[in-house]
């Protein structure tokens, strides 16, 4: 199996802190363990890829605009720590919207497979909602891991996950259940999602 080169990740909740409909770049804050994180992946060699469901376009909440200076934005805050995010993609549908790019439909996946010459097996999604690891299965990516950051307490319980702190691994554990719709491992939060990825997928296949 091909070393992991691609970080595929959600953006409110796991990247930022999720905030109400977030269009303000001057409200961006990186979530716990976010920089640390995505700067060890980066120094590891990986490409960061935003995929992020925006239904407050859809909505009418705010504009396409107000998300590009957004998305301008946190490229801005995160290549300051030396991540450089080579792609933001986003579904602006709402949820009752006849689309395949919303999450866990996989659209995104598909353009940015085609766009980047994206290999399923090299890349990993992270996010904090059920529909991030459902996209990672669905995409037949080499992992899914889902953070308990932003909602991913909640959708960790949603899933019937078993209770994080009885791991003994201080930041993440693995699930050993993908079959049942579990994500291949839960972290804490970024950081503990690195971890796992490097010691656990990309290390032991040099």
């Amino acid at each position: 199996m091909p070393r992991i080169r691609n970080i595929l990740l959600d953006r409110d909740g796991t990247v930022i802190l999720d905030k109400h409909y977030q269009h303000d770049p001057a409200e961006l804050e990186f979530e716990s363990g976010a920089v640390e994180g995505l700067a060890r992946l980066a120094g590891a060699g990986m490409r960061f890829f935003v995929l992020t469901n925006q239904s407050g376009i859809g909505r009418g909440y705010f504009s396409e605009q107000a998300m590009d200076v957004c998305t301008r934005r946190l490229d801005e805050m995160l290549a300051a720590h030396g991540v450089i995010v080579t792609d933001t993609i986003y579904c602006p549908h709402a949820p009752e919207d006849t689309c395949r790019c919303r999450k866990p439909d996989t659209g995104m996946w598909e353009v940015l497979r085609e766009r980047h010459g994206l290999l399923p097996e090299e890349c990993v999604m992270i996010g904090d909602k059920i529909a991030d690891v459902h996209f990672g299965l669905r995409a037949g990516l080499a992992a899914s891991v889902l953070v308990l950051t932003g909602k991913g307490e909640k959708q960790a319980r949603k899933l019937g996950l078993p209770d994080f702190e009885s791991c003994p691994a201080s930041r993440w554990m693995d699930t050993g259940n993908v079959e049942g719709g579990w994500p291949n491992c839960v972290a804490r939060d970024l950081e503990g999602a690195a971890q796992w990825i490097l010691e656990s997928l990309h290390e032991s296949e040099a």
